[in-house]
């Protein structure tokens, strides 16, 4: 339910103006690529902030441009049937569905900050992480120009395998579902195609807002890859602070007790390693992956 306020627009769109003095960012991938690991790790830094998801692309921009077009459809009409003689209305276009796209995020980031009372001030960073958000990376670079992206990518039959156990095996225990697993995974491999196509556009458009990193590295090198993204989003990468954020992002830390390797399938975090796809992907079905995908396992240093 929304809360009565008796603050009026003006005065709130004026308070967004504190963002532009923060460094803005949203973290993106693959559902199940490790998205939730980089939130936790960015949080754990004392100036930044990356809560949760904000839904942007399926919630907000989908209904927006919904919206938009039937507010046009509807001003057109009337335009036509009460109001030729005038030429009617303006009509709202895609520079509106944008505006009230950016007006959404940025009022999402102001509560996100407002939860800070006992360190807002000192927040440099701000950002959220939602895997599907990827597909708006582009449009969120032409809104927010100073913005910076994040990209995790996973071998993606780590990534399938993950999906399957989450989003299926999970909510069906002790059926046959071997029959459902190849159509789950050709569905899944189109806009997975898609995420890693969009990356590389923004790689290739501009490296300086774009960072990519893999899941396979951040297990390698946590510190390493770690400092990079803070240094990417223009925050401190003392060690200290790094090793702090390890330990409390760590999959131990986040899952009650339980080690890398040790298998929750009820759990979100349910195993947390890398290759762990040749326990649930058959070879038949590893094949049609490499089909689809392969074309991208050199950039990434994926094994076929």
């Amino acid at each position: 339910m929304f809360s009565n306020s008796s603050q009026n627009a003006f005065d709130k769109l004026s308070e967004l103006q504190s963002l532009e003095r923060k460094q803005l960012f949203f973290v993106g991938g693959a559902p199940r690529s490790g998205t939730t690991w980089i939130q936790h790790l960015i949080d754990g830094h004392p100036s930044a902030s990356c809560m949760g998801e904000g839904l942007f692309w399926r919630q907000l921009y989908y209904p927006l441009t919904e919206l938009v077009e039937n507010w046009r459809k509807a001003i057109q009409e009337k335009n036509v049937t009460q109001f030729s003689h005038t030429g009617g209305y303006p009509l709202p276009n895609e520079q509106d569905r944008d505006m009230l796209l950016a007006t959404g995020i940025l009022g999402s980031m102001q509560r996100q900050l407002s939860t800070w009372s006992d360190r807002g001030a000192s927040c440099q960073a701000i950002g959220e992480k939602t895997p599907e958000d990827i597909f708006l990376f582009l449009r969120l670079r032409h809104l927010f120009p100073h913005a910076r992206l994040v990209v995790i990518s996973r071998d993606p039959r780590d990534t399938l395998a993950s999906a399957w156990h989450m989003f299926v095996q999970r909510h069906r225990p002790g059926e046959d579902l071997s029959g459902m697993m190849e159509q789950f995974i050709r569905d899944a491999l189109v806009p997975m195609e898609r995420a890693i196509r969009t990356l590389f556009s923004l790689l290739q458009k501009d490296q300086d807002v774009c960072l990519s990193i893999t899941y396979e590295r951040l297990h390698t090198d946590t510190a390493g890859v770690l400092a990079t993204i803070y240094r990417f989003l223009g925050l401190s990468d003392e060690p200290d602070t790094i090793h702090a954020s390890i330990e409390r992002s760590s999959f131990s830390h986040l899952s009650g007790g339980r080690e890398r390797g040790v298998e929750d399938k009820k759990s979100f975090l349910r195993q947390g390693v890398v290759g762990g796809w040749r326990n649930t992907i058959p070879e038949n079905m590893n094949f049609i992956i490499l089909e689809a995908l392969g074309w991208s396992f050199p950039y990434f240093e994926w094994k076929p």
